[in-house]
């Protein structure tokens, strides 16, 4: 009767061990499955619900640590969200890393959160609405600037673009992330619907280097006044 329990407990043990290891290779598995546009509900169904979140006014982060069962070794995973859409992943050794690599997220009093009201179309008679916070804009500018690539940092920007509004000093601080004027019309063609103070144009003309890319911008602005 010893005997069985005894065998009872190892294969009981053994169980569990296979289906731990089992279940963080399946982890492994699920993060080479994580695509930039994945909702939440597709991470979730991934990875499960996270062990830790964190947001601001506009982004959101989620972190999943996950302990490989054999070797006690942590994998930690960080899952950013815009407008609870998937903008960035990224995972590593967690036991090489005593703190989280994350940028700190500012915290805000209740009273001093600012809510972006929708605003209507504007015309030739209505001046468009309030331009985006200088720290939202300081966010979005470092998290645009921090990606690799060059069409990862347009994409990401279209996004963060939404419904705000953007000083022309703003946009010229975004096309200033390149140092060639045919990557800084490429901010100004996702920007420039979003200008607030289009009279003030020409200081974006003025940041441009040559005359062809000048020009284009006073068309894309033509009618807009000082």
């Amino acid at each position: 009767m010893k005997v069985k329990a005894i065998i009872a407990l190892s294969l009981l043990i053994g169980t569990f061990f296979f289906s731990s290891c089992g279940s963080y290779k399946t982890t492994r598995d699920a993060i080479l499955k994580i695509e930039k546009g994945m909702s939440k509900r597709e991470i979730t169904n991934l990875l499960g619900n996270p062990d830790f979140r964190r947001f601001d006014h506009e982004y959101e982060q989620w972190e999943f640590i996950k302990v490989d069962p054999l070797y006690g070794t942590r994998t930690v995973i960080l899952v950013d969200f815009l407008d609870d859409r998937v903008t960035n992943m990224d995972s590593f050794n967690g036991d090489n890393a005593p703190q989280t690599p994350v940028p700190p997220v500012a915290v805000y009093p209740p009273n001093e959160i600012e809510y972006d009201r929708p605003l209507p179309p504007h015309n030739n008679h209505v001046r468009p609405g309030r331009v985006i916070s200088n720290n939202d804009f300081q966010q979005l500018y470092n998290r645009v600037k921090s990606k690799p690539f060059k069409d990862d940092q347009l994409e990401l920007l279209s996004i963060g673009v939404g419904n705000r509004y953007f000083s022309c000093q703003q946009c010229i601080r975004l096309m200033s992330i390149y140092t060639f004027d045919d990557d800084k019309l490429k901010v100004l063609d996702i920007v420039a619907p979003r200008i607030a103070d289009r009279e003030n144009y020409e200081d974006i003309v003025d940041s441009l280097d040559f005359l062809s890319s000048q020009d284009k911008v006073r068309k894309m602005f033509a009618g807009s006044r000082r």
